[in-house]
């Protein structure tokens, strides 16, 4: 008899995803990760957009756990864009969750697989082919898409194909950084097949109590140890300090800030200069076979405030090497010192000579680094198209974005910034950049960052100084051809000019 009541309450534990949690993880979960997981066992879709750090990708763990455990021809399957986040992230919650508890042994449990029987397990796959998920199939199945927002239209496409026979249910999560595709649709014009969460920070345990009128009314450059910040109940959610300092960082209007703070899809105004999809696709570090030969760096030197002087270094393919910014009023030498690591590779640095900047480009040139004096606010190449200098240079690496040639952006403030620049169309028909005293007046940070790396791709050089250039490196190379490198004068040719077009 008492064995029979050890069943039925395993039966009933089993049932229950929250019961589960609870019993079999020790886990106590906060209450939007109970109504999602309530929701997963009773809805067939359900779409989670959250802000940063809300518990959402341990909940996915926790649901994947409870569903092969909950049906003996459960299945599971996981996605997320890349492999590594399959790999590190999701399933490296089901392996947290796994050693905390009480069973031990849940069949044989390998780096993105856990396999109880033949029908009865679960798997994580990072792929951009549908096809792939043509071929699950069962009478209960759990999808898990996580960073939904990155997945690509093929598997939201296969994973209805499979939705198409027996009890399949499915769980979208991820941060709303991209206002289109098939999670903004569950959202907005789908949202009636969908049960859909949003979490905010404001909402989460850490943040109660806090609104964000709160947070407009405390006080810049508070220190850690504040007790505005003290009160963490749960840690490993999202924090007041990091909101506090995002909400500096960022500013209330930034994409960034309605996205990973608020958990909203951001409203990029249509006259974006480059679309926060492609900011976001510009995150990812491209492999290559060699190491890029030649460097560029861009600066944008801050005049008097809290602006900050910023310096973006990126190599010949479009991939960002380095980033660095100062609010020293005279970072002069923190920035020869953060060049010197890239001095012998360093083919341009590329400096901002409008009012001060100019000198700052002069100290530059004294310390033997190859200065470019940049006025953005000179006449275009094509003045037919553009207003001025620094219009060509935006529009060149909104091109850059939008062809996926940017790479390696991995700071949270340029990729802001840079979703914050905005353009239009004068009289004449000529895009001109919205300038930094117009965004300021509009409740916008001066975009440092998103200057720098404007000027960091920026390319004022004449074509017949690159033609020298490029011939005097074949010539010492041995590259050139014969007739070429006859001629003995032509390295210095280039010398000369170059020295010529650096004094203009």
């Amino acid at each position: 008899m008492a064995s029979n009541h050890i069943l039925d309450d395993l039966a009933r534990i089993a049932r229950d995803p929250l019961l589960f949690v609870e019993h079999v993880f020790g886990d106590d979960l906060w209450s939007a990760q109970k109504d999602i997981l309530r929701s997963v066992a009773r809805n067939t879709r359900t779409a989670v957009k959250a802000c940063h750090a809300s518990g959402k990708t341990m909940l996915a763990a926790l649901a994947v756990l409870w569903w092969i455990a909950r049906y003996e021809d459960g299945t599971a399957i996981t996605t997320a864009p890349t492999w590594e986040q399959v790999r590190d992230v999701l399933w490296g919650e089901i392996h947290k969750a796994l050693r905390r508890g009480r069973v031990k042994e849940l069949g044989t449990v390998n780096q993105t697989e856990i396999r109880i029987g033949p029908d009865n397990y679960a798997i994580g796959l990072a792929t951009n082919r549908g096809v792939r998920f043509q071929g699950f199939h069962g009478e209960h199945v759990l999808i898990v898409m996580d960073e939904a927002p990155g997945v690509m239209g093929d598997i939201w496409e296969a994973v209805e194909g499979v939705r198409a026979g027996g009890k399949v249910h499915v769980l979208a999560l991820g941060n709303p950084t991209i206002a289109s595709g098939p999670f903004h649709d569950a959202f907005t014009t789908n949202r009636d097949g969908w049960a859909t969460f949003t979490i905010d920070a404001f909402d989460t345990p850490n943040l109660a109590g806090m609104s964000l009128e709160d947070l407009r009314k405390l006080p810049r450059r508070l220190a850690e140890d504040s007790p505005e910040f003290a009160m963490l109940p749960r840690p490993y959610l999202v924090t007041p300090r990091w909101v506090y300092e995002k909400f500096h960082e960022w500013g209330e209007k930034s994409p960034l800030w309605q996205a990973r703070v608020r958990g909203q899809f951001p409203e990029q105004a249509e006259d974006a200069l480059i679309s926060l999809a492609w900011l976001e696709a510009a995150r990812a570090k491209r492999e290559i076979a060699a190491p890029a030969v030649r460097l560029y760096a861009g600066i944008d030197v801050a005049g008097p405030g809290e602006d900050e002087t910023c310096a973006v270094v990126r190599d010949d393919r479009g991939g960002i090497v380095a980033m660095a910014s100062w609010q020293s009023p005279d970072p002069r030498g923190d920035v020869c010192a953060f060049l010197a690591e890239f001095r012998d590779r360093l083919e341009d640095v590329n400096v901002d000579s409008i009012g001060i900047g100019y000198n700052f480009a002069l100290h530059l040139e004294d310390q033997g680094f190859p200065v470019m004096k940049i006025n953005v606010g000179e006449a275009s190449r094509e003045p037919e198209k553009f207003a001025n200098a620094k219009a060509e240079f935006y529009w060149g690496l909104r091109m850059r974005f939008e062809a996926g040639d940017v790479t390696g952006l991995d700071d949270e403030t340029a990729i802001s910034q840079l979703a914050g620049i905005r353009y239009r169309h004068n009289p004449r028909g000529q895009i001109l950049i919205e300038s930094k005293e117009e965004s300021r007046k509009r409740g916008v940070k001066s975009p440092d960052r998103a200057e720098a790396t404007m000027l960091a791709f920026a390319n004022r050089t004449p074509g017949i100084i690159e033609y020298y250039r490029d011939l005097s490196r074949r010539i010492g190379s041995g590259a050139a051809p014969a007739n070429e490198q006859d001629d003995d004068d032509l390295t210095k040719v280039y010398e000369e000019g170059l020295k010529r077009y650096s004094r203009s």
